[in-house]
């Protein structure tokens, strides 16, 4: 018969994306942390962003910038819209 084991933790984080893993690595020097993921690292969003994570960061950026450099790069317009 097969068993599950218990496992305990100071901080279950649920999602190993970036922001995910970037919290269990900070939070991993004073905590017991485990990180939970539906799948596969390598099947997540993250992992295909490919260093295309942008944000506005100052006063000559803006949204509009990012959608555009979106839509060049050819992603769907729809989508671009609805998350804009």
């Amino acid at each position: 018969m097969m068993t599950t084991p218990e496992l305990s933790c100071d901080v279950l984080i649920i999602g190993s994306g970036a922001a995910g893993l970037s919290l269990a690595l900070r939070l991993a020097e004073k905590h017991k942390v485990i990180v939970l993921s539906k799948g596969p690292v390598s099947e997540g969003s993250t992992f295909y962003a490919q260093g295309g994570i942008a944000a506005v960061f100052d006063e000559t950026d803006s949204i509009a910038s990012h959608v555009e450099d979106t839509l060049i790069a050819g992603a769907d317009r729809h989508a671009v819209e609805f998350v804009a």
